[in-house]
């Protein structure tokens, strides 16, 4: 499956994660709310450059595990459906809280370019796991070199984005969801 492909496979996957997410049971998405507090308390700091490192090596952490996961193959889409299914609850919440301006104000400044690193990540690594069962099976060795090759590049690009997107996220994020809660409701 080429480059492209699978990466319009996990933006599909994402959003119907997102989807899922938006009509989780109330059960759940208390649990997963629940769990997603802690990972925010076990970041958060009030100095924004200390806070966007936080946020950058946590994005780094999930790229290792999806790029560990990748001979498994499918792995990497699971994680992306699940994380746009916790994007899903995360917004609900926010907006039953807060409102629909500052739950998308919360998401969309550093989501725009945190997203699709993830994917690309993804994507790289659904890839990977391909050319590693290619290569094991002895269709595709010299193809090896080429996908690795590949997979670096785009986790390198990844790795990049979710730079950029901790910054943004630390820095711009709170701003505009301090803005939007002013507004009046969505």
């Amino acid at each position: 499956m080429g480059g492209k492909l699978l990466l319009a496979l996990m933006a599909l996957l994402y959003a119907a994660g997102v989807a899922l997410g938006l009509k989780a049971p109330e059960q759940l998405a208390e649990a997963v709310i629940e769990e997603a507090r802690r990972l925010v308390e076990s970041i958060f700091t009030e100095n924004p450059l200390e806070l966007a490192l936080r946020i950058f090596l946590n994005n780094t952490r999930v790229t290792l595990l999806t790029a560990l996961l990748s001979p498994l193959v499918v792995a990497p889409g699971l994680l992306v459906l699940v994380n746009g299914f916790v994007l899903g609850i995360a917004l609900t919440y926010a907006a039953g809280r807060l409102g629909w301006a500052a739950a998308l104000a919360a998401v969309l400044p550093h989501g725009v370019v945190e997203i699709p690193a993830l994917l690309l990540a993804a994507a790289a690594s659904t890839s990977l796991g391909a050319a590693i069962w290619r290569a094991l099976l002895g269709r595709g060795k010299a193809q090896w070199r080429r996908e690795l090759w590949s997979f670096a590049k785009a986790i390198a690009l990844s790795l990049l984005l979710f730079a950029a997107a901790a910054l943004i996220e630390a820095t711009v994020t709170p701003a505009l969801v301090s803005l939007a809660r002013r507004l009046p409701p969505l």
